[in-house]
């Protein structure tokens, strides 16, 4: 979890007309390997606490095939100025971490048609939600025609349909950010709107 944000912007729901699932193993931020370590800079703050964005992002990672895990991830961030105040996010880092294998392609309101859109496309989703009254990310990784969104959880450290745990995505998405590997070519029209949103955004939230 992480300090708490707001958006506002709804999309309307997503009925989806068939499944779709991409097979990610699940990790926990609360993982005794890495769950200690000082997130950033910060003297208070840790990978179990408050490492829920970059434990989705490693998720992420390693779907496109980059080995690496939380700890790993935090201490090259840490290192190379992939954190501000102390233990925020600086999305566009991601890209600089794989060498451009895979770039932060885009900080979005939640749209729940570009999210399937991502899906059908092969590229897990980094949603925010709301946990405990506290700013949370999630992976998503498919949906069903009977449950909604599947996602990974790193503050549980599992696999469970969205609407289980965080209820409906239409409300209970607040944000999300994409991510376009080197090798898949963007479809038409989407590149520039990307780029677009990626320079606008502001580039903190962990």
């Amino acid at each position: 979890m992480a300090g708490a944000i707001a958006l506002g912007i709804l999309a309307a729901p997503v009925v989806a007309a068939a499944d779709n699932s991409i097979t990610i193993p699940p990790m926990s931020q609360g993982d005794p390997a890495w769950a200690g370590a000082p997130l950033g800079a910060s003297g208070t703050d840790t990978i179990g606490s408050e490492g829920c964005a970059i434990t989705a992002v490693t998720m992420m990672l390693r779907h496109y095939g980059i080995e690496t895990d939380p700890a790993s991830f935090n201490a090259w961030l840490g290192a190379t100025g992939g954190y501000v105040r102390w233990d925020l996010l600086v999305w566009d880092a991601i890209t600089t971490y794989t060498g451009g294998r895979v770039s932060f392609s885009g900080w979005f309101g939640p749209d729940l048609g570009l999210i399937q859109r991502e899906l059908d496309s092969g590229r897990p989703v980094v949603a925010e939600v709301q946990l405990g009254g506290n700013q949370h990310f999630v992976l998503m990784t498919g949906y069903t025609s009977a449950g909604g969104f599947l996602i990974n959880d790193p503050w549980f450290g599992d696999s469970v349909q969205f609407s289980d745990r965080y209820g409906d995505p239409a409300s209970g998405i607040l944000s999300i950010r994409t991510f376009m590997p080197a090798d898949a070519a963007p479809r038409r029209g989407e590149r520039d709107g990307w780029l677009a949103n990626a320079v606008a955004a502001v580039h903190l939230a962990q």
